[in-house]
């Protein structure tokens, strides 16, 4: 399971030129392009733990999208799904689709670069109403979710960035603390363990360290979640894996 070591590897390699002033950055929050990426290498992971899964895309039985905007018929509620596997709605045509007949995994990723204070209760309150509208259109759909918390003790965000400075805004962080206390608030969220019950299927945060102008690295250690941690990546996936081969098999 190497999704999130891919992630950081690509968010290293990654260029995002800003259009107003030309900077070159790591993470823009106005592109989804680091979600799809992290979305492609859940994909890939799930793929590699569930044979159930990996058989079903490999002969196109379900599919999958990123970004996928979603109307749930049951409650008319619409929702952007970052990742989206279930049924082709015109058969099995291949990968990816513009849409699908059902949504067996629904995968809400979020991320926290700076400001990780004010980003907490937004960030908290997303994560749950993700779960609740998933599973109100479908109490069986696996609703997982997960969250990037950057650990570098600065970041340059592009939005701070003007025409008329000289130098670079740079935002600072009294790391690890803030990171400490986004792992421990993201695991106020609720899990649940079947259909009826409320919660996410599957969640995790990942720790990453980006200044947003050098390399990205992955970091593993506390106030990471652990292996064997329920918010733990390895433990997203399993759980995942468990509960496609019981429901969609």
């Amino acid at each position: 399971m190497n999704g999130p070591q891919r992630f950081a590897e690509w968010m290293s390699a990654h260029a995002h030129k800003d259009r107003r002033l030309g900077y070159v950055y790591r993470y823009h929050s106005r592109s989804d392009a680091h979600s799809k990426a992290l979305c492609q290498f859940i994909l890939d992971d799930l793929r590699a733990n569930c044979p159930v899964l990996q058989r079903q895309l490999a002969e196109h039985v379900v599919v999958w999208e990123t970004n996928l905007r979603c109307t749930f018929p049951r409650t008319g509620k619409q929702k952007t799904l970052d990742l989206a596997v279930g049924p082709p709605a015109a058969g099995p045509i291949g990968i990816p689709v513009p849409l699908l007949d059902e949504i067996f995994i629904a995968c809400e990723e979020k991320t926290v670069m700076t400001e990780h204070g004010k980003a907490q209760p937004r960030i908290f309150d997303e994560l749950s109403s993700s779960h609740e509208i998933v599973h109100q259109g479908d109490a069986k759909t696996i609703a997982a979710g997960i969250t990037v918390v950057n650990i570098a003790d600065t970041f340059v965000s592009p939005l701070r960035q003007t025409k008329d400075q000289r130098d670079l805004v740079v935002s600072t962080h009294k790391q690890p603390d803030v990171t400490e206390r986004m792992v421990r608030h993201l695991r106020g969220l609720r899990i649940r363990d079947g259909i009826g019950q409320v919660g996410f299927d599957a969640y995790a945060t990942i720790v990453i360290n980006c200044d947003n102008r050098g390399p990205a690295t992955l970091w593993t250690a506390p106030p990471a979640p652990q292996p064997g941690d329920p918010d733990h990546y390895e433990t997203f996936i399993a759980r995942i894996a468990r509960f496609y081969t019981e429901r969609f098999s």
